[in-house]
């Protein structure tokens, strides 16, 4: 995997905007600190703008980003919209959640390959923000899990219902049913987002209204 700079923007609420920048290996997830041509050193952002409240921003990879999130002693607080250098119609990016910025809060981001099938899904259910990850190695159904836990959808948000959805994935043609399916303990479509090409346009996030209780599903299923 090769070493690739990583780099964003962070917006807050007074105007005070956070650079980020940092060498990172592509398929590695990592801390992502403040741009050190900018800031007198690198720093993690809670420690950088403690009190400040991020409204907006992104992170970008030099040829894929899969996700990046703000972390707080172990739970993400805050979804960073992911993209690749040269590929933006919109900046900032609103976060879904504004979040006022901690002590010890850091970034995490995982930067990839173009040719990486890592997709993920963003989703804010109440106070819960998640990420859910797969990595579709052919033809199959492919359940997203929880990016912490390795919960299934069910698990990780029983009684919420998603309101904002972002999901990410280079499959393009491969990926079959609309894009990653959230399915009842029946196996009925409560809900469905389209994956967007990080490499091809810029990732947004949708309303919707996707209820979850125990046994429900991700579903991303692709045809090789």
């Amino acid at each position: 995997m090769a070493n690739v700079t990583v780099s964003g923007n962070l917006y807050c609420s007074d105007g005070t905007i956070i650079p980020l920048q940092k060498t990172m290996t592509e398929g590695t997830e990592a801390d992502l600190t403040t741009n050190t041509s900018r800031t007198v050193s690198a720093m993690n952002i809670g420690d950088y703008a403690p009190g400040k409240t991020v409204t907006a921003g992104y992170v970008l990879g030099a040829n894929g980003m899969s996700y990046a999130f703000v972390l707080r002693q172990g739970s993400i607080v805050g979804l960073i919209p992911p993209g690749v250098k040269g590929v933006m119609n919109k900046s900032p990016i609103d976060l879904p959640v504004a979040v006022t910025l901690q002590p010890g809060d850091v970034v995490r981001a995982m930067t990839s390959t173009a040719s990486s099938r890592l997709a993920s899904i963003y989703a804010v259910a109440g106070t819960d923000q998640r990420i859910f990850t797969v990595t579709p190695s052919g033809g199959a159904t492919n359940e997203p899990v929880d990016l912490q836990t390795s919960n299934g959808l069910g698990d990780t948000l029983n009684g919420k219902v998603i309101t904002k959805i972002l999901t990410t994935s280079i499959d393009g043609n491969k990926i079959d049913g609309g894009g990653v399916v959230a399915l009842n303990e029946t196996g009925q479509v409560v809900g469905c987002n389209p994956a967007s090409n990080p490499t091809s346009v810029q990732p947004r996030f949708t309303n919707v209204n996707i209820p979850v209780a125990l046994n429900y599903v991700w579903n991303l299923v692709t045809s090789s």
